[in-house]
């Protein structure tokens, strides 16, 4: 793949990089797919948050008190 860059007197700002179209589309499908992850992540965090606040959330030494299991020793 060839990049062309143009420097910053020409483009007033920033340098300014030409990739081929379907690169382009394929980072951009990644980043969409990333912030919308990114996204999910902060709302089940938020949820998280405030469940915790309200005293909704149990807590548990083993995966056998989640369960209800009891253990015998």
């Amino acid at each position: 793949m060839q990049l062309l860059i143009i420097p910053k007197k020409l483009t007033r700002g920033g340098d300014l990089i030409v990739v081929p179209k379907d690169y382009f589309e394929k980072l951009d499908s990644i980043k969409n797919r990333l912030l919308g992850e990114e996204m999910e992540t902060d709302e089940a965090i938020r949820i998280f948050d405030s469940e915790r606040r309200a005293g909704k959330l149990r807590k548990a030494r083993g995966f056998a008190d989640i369960l209800g299991v009891r253990t015998f020793q």
